[in-house]
């Protein structure tokens, strides 16, 4: 019998000709006329109707209202009541959402009824995100979301628009035939309004092993912020044993939270730990505490605080604060095992006011650190005040540089740290014309560098080489100026071609590039040096007028820097495959201007550069840079890497750098299917030399890692070992595990930041994706 289809809305329009009617031969073939998005529409084999209310439809039954649909063998419904009985096969289909059961009784006005042993399928999206521009999610939340679930209980009561109640639950995002996990409860109660659950007597079994249980339990099932408790962590380490931590989370408001973390370490004690986090429409932040009482190791008590705030005042002004401290030199050896952390010594404690414009900028900045290693002390800026304009006329561009400082020294720098103070003044306007067309540019540019110097504190010229610094006969610093008149010429051209390789397409560039400088000399070995080190070669310093960062010294320059970069440019795509650049730089004179201690060069030539770049067609990534001393046939610098990633899931990592009497390292890393969901992760940091620039840091071993992934699709488990060897302390070890149930639990201490910063291209399927804002 064909299909029918007939609107019940009209039906009760017709239905008062009717005294009793039954329709059982065919209904009109045509399609029905665009209709009210709010109407019913009622569609079936048979369709039956009884007076002005009662429709019986019967065999493939269909009812539409909105964005819900209902199913079923045989539909009952009373279109007065708008209650309605499916029986049969029933199904209810809703934004995404189905659930399955024998048998469905709804009022659909009010959305009351009852479903028994309903089988559920619902759409969670494919990753966590947090709402609308709120603070993001706490950490412990983090996790990959499946994009559907499914579940089934022994009854489902429809308690208002906004309410459900399932008896006898069972939840998992695994597929259908996989119960590798799931969520039981007695009782789970859905409240859409407030988008959260409630179990009673809920419990979490893995592998038909429980392994969590909770008597009372809610948590939001559309992944928004809910006060709770998050997932506890649990890791050992070397330092500070069993560490197990229990973390609190406090959604204040939507745009302000807090977390409450208590943290045991079987060898050290209980720590308190807090994070509250703000975001408002003009200023935001985040403010960290941790106290640990009475260290079982040290006996002392310990602490870490920090905070971070920005602020938009408006009319281009802006500001912001950092400030950071803890109790002892050891806390972040002891305490973590992140190497960008232990690596720290230098705590920056530090204020700034801004302002943009079209053409000025300005910024101030009150800065001093706490120092860690006991070695170096940088000078504390209280304050810096920088002023900076530029301005395009018809041929030519101006530009101001000026910048006033107070240099001071913290009390408790050692003796053998410079303890000259004072006040610096900087004022560098310039003039350029750049001109410029399709094949190249030139650029000449004059311009005078004026400095000022007001000295105070011991101006002295000690021998710091010494145990006991000595004083240098009749050398003292002086308060001084400087001013220097700088020239320099920057020009380039632009050649290309057409070429193939094999049977691939490119264009083919070549690029020279031409830098000349000339700076008078100044005698400045009276001027102390505050915060100026001597610059790295590389093709972006070859091309400043300046061999120096920062501005106690000016460098006396008559010289030449001449580079050419070739490109192989993709026709097809548009993107660069190859480039190839080398560069050196020319010397007209002797160099006279050095730091203390450094002798000046020798030779009229640098080392040559050179840089290389590939993206290959068979998935590999190659950087390579190399430094070379033609006066001596001496590599200083050179570095290399390579990553072979054919897709997610696999990638190698392989990286060596090499500095001339400091650096021999080489870094291996890796994650690789080793078969059956299986895979192995790895990376190994090692150096073949001591670093005369960290005391303590030998060769040997710098950073290791080693673990396992297994990824079921609907849960993953890690287990990772690490070695961290730390800047103030010996090294540290840890092992952390990780039970991850797809988008409801994380159970352990998560590694995923540390195996996404030690393997680069890491995309574990449990991953977060990169432009998830992360806490």
């Amino acid at each position: 019998m064909q299909k029918k289809r007939l609107l019940a809305l009209v039906l009760t329009l017709l239905s008062a000709s009717w005294a009793q009617a039954r329709a059982e031969g065919p209904v009109s073939e045509a399609e029905p006329q665009e209709t009210d998005p709010g109407a019913t529409i009622v569609e079936a084999q048979r369709l039956e109707v009884f007076l002005d209310r009662k429709l019986h439809a019967i065999g493939d039954a269909e009812l539409h209202q909105g964005e819900s649909a209902i199913f079923g063998d045989r539909i009952d419904y009373d279109t007065l009541n708008e209650e309605l009985h499916a029986t049969g096969n029933a199904r209810l289909e809703q934004g995404g959402n189905t659930i399955i059961g024998p048998e469905l009784r709804l009022k659909l006005r009010e959305r009351e009824g009852e479903m028994k042993e309903p089988v559920f399928t619902l759409r969670t999206g494919k990753k966590a995100i947090a709402a609308g521009q709120n603070v993001p999610q706490p950490q412990a939340a983090m996790q990959r979301k499946p994009e559907f679930s499914r579940g089934s209980a022994s009854s489902l009561v429809f308690e208002g628009p906004d309410k459900e109640t399932l008896t006898h639950a069972r939840y998992t995002t695994c597929e259908a035939g996989n119960d590798d996990w799931y969520l039981r409860a007695g009782e789970l109660e859905l409240d859409h309004y407030t988008e959260t659950a409630t179990a009673t007597h809920a419990s979490i079994e893995f592998k038909g092993v429980p392994i969590l249980y909770t008597p009372w339990i809610d948590f939001p099932f559309k992944n928004q912020r809910k006060s709770g408790f998050l997932s506890p962590t649990w890791a050992t380490t070397s330092r500070s044993g069993f560490d197990f931590a229990l973390p609190f989370y406090w959604n204040i408001a939507p745009n302000m939270d807090a977390t409450i973390t208590p943290r045991y370490m079987s060898k050290r004690g209980t720590q308190a730990q807090g994070e509250f986090r703000y975001l408002e429409e003009n200023y935001f932040g985040e403010d960290h505490l941790e106290y640990l009482p009475n260290d079982n190791m040290t006996g002392n008590n310990r602490f870490y605080i920090g905070a971070k705030h920005t602020h938009i005042f408006g009319n281009g002004w802006s500001g912001a604060f950092n400030f950071e401290r803890v109790s002892d030199d050891q806390y972040f050896s002891d305490m973590t095992t992140h190497i960008i952390t232990t690596s720290l010594v230098n705590l920056q404690q530090q204020a700034t006011l801004n302002y943009n414009s079209e053409h000025w900028n300005f910024n101030g900045l009150v800065q001093q650190y706490q120092t860690l290693d006991k070695v170096s002390y940088p000078y504390q800026r209280l304050p810096q005040l920088t002023l900076t304009g530029n301005k395009d006329w018809d041929f030519t561009t101006g530009n101001l540089y000026t910048q006033f400082v107070r240099f001071d020294r913290n009390s408790n720098a050692p003796a053998n740290v410079t303890s000259v103070t004072g006040n610096r003044f900087v004022a560098y306007p310039s003039i350029s014309a750049p001109f410029g067309e399709s094949y190249g540019y030139i650029t000449p540019k004059l311009g005078l560098h004026y400095t000022k110097y007001d000295l105070s504190g011991d101006t002295a010229l000690y021998d710091r080489t010494q145990v006991t610094p000595t004083i240098l006969q009749n050398n003292y610093y002086q308060s001084d100026s400087r001013a220097l008149p700088i020239f320099s010429l920057d020009s380039g051209l632009y050649f290309d071609r057409e070429m193939r390789v094999v049977k691939n397409s490119y264009t083919q560039t070549l690029e020279p590039r031409l830098f000349y400088v000339y700076i008078p000399h100044r005698d400045q070995s009276r001027i102390p040096v505050f915060d100026t080190a001597q610059a790295d070669l590389n093709l972006g310093t070859l091309f400043s007028e300046n061999q120096f960062v920062g501005q106690d010294r000016i460098n006396d320059a008559n010289q030449i820097s001449l580079a050419v970069t070739s490109r192989l440019i993709d026709a097809k795509t548009g993107q660069q495959r190859l480039a190839v650049t080398v560069g050196q730089r020319f010397y007209f004179s002797d160099q006279k201007v050095t730091l203390p201690g450094v002798a000046p060069r020798s030779g009229n030539t640098s080392d040559i550069v050179t840089a290389l770049t590939a993206r290959l067609l068979n998935h590999w990534n190659l950087d390579a840079g190399w430094q070379f001393n033609t006066d001596t046939s001496t590599t200083m610098k050179s570095n290399i890497s390579a990553r072979y990633q054919p897709e997610p899931g696999k990638v190698l990592n392989l990286s060596y750098r090499y500095t001339k009497s400091l650096v021999d390292q080489i870094d291996l890393s890796s994650e690789w299917p080793l078969g059956g969901n299986w895979y192995a992760l790895g990376r190994v940091n090692y150096s073949f030399l001591d670093n005369p620039l960290t005391p303590g840091r030998e060769k040997g071993m710098i950073e290791s890692l080693a673990g396992t992934e297994y990824d079921a699709g609907c849960w993953q488990a890690r287990a990772v070992m690490q070695r961290v060897s730390t800047a103030t302390a010996t090294a540290n070890y840890a092992l952390f595990f990780q039970l991850e149930l797809g988008g409801m639990a994380s159970i352990g201490t998560s590694p995923l930041a540390l195996l996404k910063r030690n393997i680069p291209g890491y995309t574990s399927s449990g991953l977060i994706p990169d432009n998830f804002q992360q806490h």
